[in-house]
């Protein structure tokens, strides 16, 4: 998992680790706005998950290409 964080140098980049990051909060976001949908009303479920998306969005363009060459390769 840590060799996905690092660039082609093998130095850890920090555009990489925010992409998880901020990837990490909008599952976080949009499967705490599934839960708790299953339990009460929500008011307005629509824009909670459209941030959760964005969030995910935003992610992805952090994380690169580079990761999805990350899993292409074989060892």
């Amino acid at each position: 998992m840590s060799k996905m964080l690092e660039d082609k140098d093998g130095n850890k980049s920090s555009k990489r680790v925010a992409g998880f990051i901020v990837g990490g909060c909008g599952l976080a976001l949009i499967m705490s706005v599934g839960v708790t949908s299953l339990f009460m009303e929500i008011a307005d479920p629509e824009t909670a998950l459209e941030s959760g998306k964005i969030l995910l969005v935003v992610g992805a363009g952090l994380l690169g290409i580079g990761v999805v060459e990350f899993f292409g390769k074989k060892s």
